[in-house]
């Protein structure tokens, strides 16, 4: 079994913070904090983390509260590609 996951990092004013994304088994995205100042407890925390690293990379809204973790990453695959040399 293979597994595929989208690792993120970002800086913030407190440092470093790595977060995994990979998909539930009915394909919505799932948000794991690798290393962060804030812990990601509930359901809600991680869907506004979510929220807010889709519309820093993306520079747009999130979609919807039931977008799919393959809408998802290939936005953010989108913003990234535009970032490399």
């Amino acid at each position: 079994m293979i597994e595929v996951g989208l690792w993120i990092q970002t800086q913030t004013e407190k440092g470093t913070e790595v977060f995994l994304i990979k998909k539930d088994p009915l394909g919505h995205p799932i948000l794991s904090a690798l290393q962060s100042d804030t812990p990601l407890e509930g359901t809600s925390a991680k869907k506004e983390k979510l929220r807010g690293l889709y519309e820093g990379l993306t520079g747009q809204a999130h979609p919807h509260p039931h977008a799919t973790s393959r809408q998802l990453m290939w936005d953010f695959l989108e913003a990234a590609m535009k970032q490399l040399p």
